[in-house]
């Protein structure tokens, strides 16, 4: 669930600039979008507020790393799936010398060692693949996505799940939703704050952002934007 909420952290500091958007199904969006808030505002904001202040800045970085390590096989597999050999070599090295050396990820030792992160989510394979991003989707407690993210992610969830159980993935992916939304959270408050459509805001932020990591997305914004220009 990662590959869905993260990206949330980057794209929150893009400025919104207008931009045309596959959302047939605004409606249905926009709904969710204001569970999510309220979800934010009375359940997560409250969470991650009490997680801050409950454990050390330290205790939490290693929670992330340990987490994020447990999503390293995710970007194997993925990059396998993207014909991108290397980093899913490079993926595979660090899971195994952080699951060992780095106890579990508490510690990047393979950073340490000149083997940096390089995350890869399913929807980054099936972008690979020429895939069409499909229709914008928000998901509810996870954000944004966008059909073709949406499916591949849950695609490589029921394999995980069937190969390691539901209940260590589901407990995996939650917590590490949860941590993304706590980086997250200062700057959505912020947009929800200052935006006068902050759906719009975001969806065209992170549009941007996902177009940014896959090219043939970026062409299809642009011959919308060409098509329909957003009024300014």
């Amino acid at each position: 669930m990662r590959a869905l909420f993260l990206p949330l952290c980057a794209t929150l500091l893009l400025p919104a600039a207008a931009q045309a958007a596959p959302d047939p199904w605004e409606g249905v969006n926009r709904r969710i979008h204001g569970f999510n808030a309220l979800a934010q505002s009375y359940a997560l904001a409250p969470a991650a507020a009490l997680w801050r202040a409950q454990v050390s800045a330290e205790t939490r970085a290693g929670v992330g790393r340990v987490l994020a390590n447990l999503g390293e096989p995710v970007t194997a597999l993925s990059a396998v799936a993207a014909g991108d050999l290397s980093r899913a070599w490079n993926a595979a090295r660090r899971f195994g010398i952080n699951a060992t050396l780095g106890w579990g990820g508490w510690h990047d030792a393979a950073a340490e060692r000149g083997l940096e992160r390089q995350p890869l989510s399913p929807g980054d394979a099936a972008c690979a693949w020429g895939l069409p991003s499909g229709p914008y989707l928000v998901l509810p407690l996870l954000g944004p996505s966008t059909l073709r993210d949406a499916g591949a992610a849950l695609a490589a969830n029921a394999a995980l799940a069937q190969g390691l159980g539901a209940a260590p993935v589901a407990g995996w992916q939650a917590g590490d939703a949860f941590l993304a939304y706590e980086r997250a959270e200062p700057a959505l408050t912020r947009l929800e704050a200052e935006s006068l459509d902050a759906y719009a805001a975001l969806r065209s932020a992170w549009l941007q952002r996902r177009a940014a990591a896959c090219p043939q997305d970026e062409a299809g914004v642009a011959a919308e934007d060409d098509a329909e220009p957003a009024p300014r």
